[in-house]
């Protein structure tokens, strides 16, 4: 801030000045010089006042300026926070409703390849475990024993085991291949240096008991680490868990109510709710549809002789070889005890009559495996009906059941 200026000077020049003017005048003069000192004094009062001011307010406006470059990156930081969030949202939005859509296990590799893709994430495994999901899955499908999936989930470096996850890095694993599969590894070279997520899958009805694993791993090493949250994650894996137990459960129920306990193949029940259909096409499209009636002779000696434990062995024999020579789109059903039925759409009479000599021959054969060539003896009898217009699968059935025992009739006594 600038001095003051010196006025003895100008005190001086008003002096020799007040000398020249007329006698009375002086008074006047002296009174004009002091107000102008005066006045110039508080001009510069002033005038140092508003410097002052005026230093006050550029600091002011330097804190202002700092304050809004701190808030700006401040607003940055949640713009981004904001931003992850609402990724990360999204991500879990996808992934939820990928779990959702699951209607079958045996669409689980697709519905996984497809989960990866939602997380951006190059390896995914999901992990079942093989006493409960095995039946389920297609063949080859990641199912390792529940004892082993429990030791591979007990020896990883829990860095929290309150949370039951293991989040850091992939080569910390100690058994990396257990959770990604070698050919995602040979695919992700840069895997083993990146980071994952893993975390086990439990049964919600028995919170103790372990159903599978997931298993995400990503190349970047800072992706999954202990300082990310990973709480969407551990809850999309407890919905996960839920959604596939309620998919197991219902096709069990489904194989329950469709499949015959004892064989395996369809039963009864599923030859009437799916023989219509077959009938219905066979008739739009203006072909015919046989039903060949199966009942197995002196089977009733069998289990006599040799125990119901053999006959139920012989039964599944049966069914076995049955389902090996019936054509992939014939529907071989068990009615119950030893009469089973084959519907054959586009077939007529030739059709129906290579299939009754694949019939006889296979059971033939397993009366061979079983050692029942011989007394009692154990063969089959073949009641064949071809569809009528209009017909139901009911009055074929009971068509076919009638030339079952013609056929049975007319064999000879062994």
């Amino acid at each position: 801030m600038e001095s003051p200026p010196d006025t003895t000077d100008f005190t001086a020049r008003a002096r020799e000045l007040e000398r020249f003017l007329p006698e009375g005048r002086q008074a006047d003069f002296r009174a004009l010089c002091e107000g102008l000192l005066e006045c110039g004094a508080r001009g510069d009062r002033e005038l140092a006042q508003a410097l002052e001011e005026q230093d006050l307010l550029a600091a002011d406006n330097e804190r202002l300026r700092d304050r809004q470059r701190r808030l700006g990156a401040r607003l940055e930081q949640l713009q981004e926070i904001f931003r992850i969030n609402d990724q990360a949202f999204l991500t879990f939005r996808s992934a939820l409703t990928l779990s959702r859509q699951l209607r079958h296990l045996s669409d689980l590799p697709g519905v996984m390849d497809e989960l990866a893709r939602a997380m951006a994430v190059p390896a995914l495994t999901c992990l079942l475990a093989r006493e409960d999901f095995e039946a389920f899955v297609p063949p080859g499908y990641p199912c390792p024993e529940a004892t082993a999936l429990s030791e591979a989930l007990a020896a990883l470096p829990m860095g929290d085991a309150a949370r039951r996850v293991y989040v850091g890095p992939v080569a910390a694993l100690p058994q990396p291949q257990f959770f990604f599969s070698p050919r995602d590894l040979a695919k992700t070279p840069k895997l083993g240096r990146g980071s994952c997520f893993i975390a086990p899958l439990y049964d919600k009805y028995r919170p103790d008991r372990r159903i599978g694993a997931l298993a995400l791993g990503d190349v970047d090493s800072g992706r999954y680490t202990p300082l990310k949250g990973t709480d969407f994650l551990e809850h999309f894996c407890e919905v996960l868990s839920g959604d596939l137990l309620h998919v197991k459960i219902h096709e069990e129920l489904v194989r329950q109510r469709d499949s015959d306990e004892l064989t395996g193949i369809p039963n009864r029940a599923y030859l009437r709710r799916n023989g219509p259909a077959l009938l219905s096409l066979a008739a739009r499209k203006g072909t015919p549809a046989a039903l060949l009636f199966c009942d197995l002779d002196r089977f009733k000696a069998v289990n006599d002789l040799f125990g119901h434990e053999t006959g139920d062995a012989v039964l599944c024999d049966v069914a076995r070889a049955m389902a090996g020579r019936v054509r992939a789109y014939d529907l071989l059903a068990r009615l119950g005890g030893d009469e089973f039925v084959v519907l054959m759409p586009d077939a007529g009479p030739q059709e129906a009559a290579i299939m009754v000599k694949r019939l006889r021959a296979c059971v033939a054969q397993v009366a061979r495996d079983r050692g029942l060539s011989g007394s009692p003896g154990l063969s089959v009898s073949i009641g064949v009906a071809i569809s009528a217009p209009d017909q139901t699968i009911d009055d074929l059935t009971r068509q076919a059941d009638a030339a079952m025992y013609a056929d049975k009739r007319s064999a000879p006594t062994p």
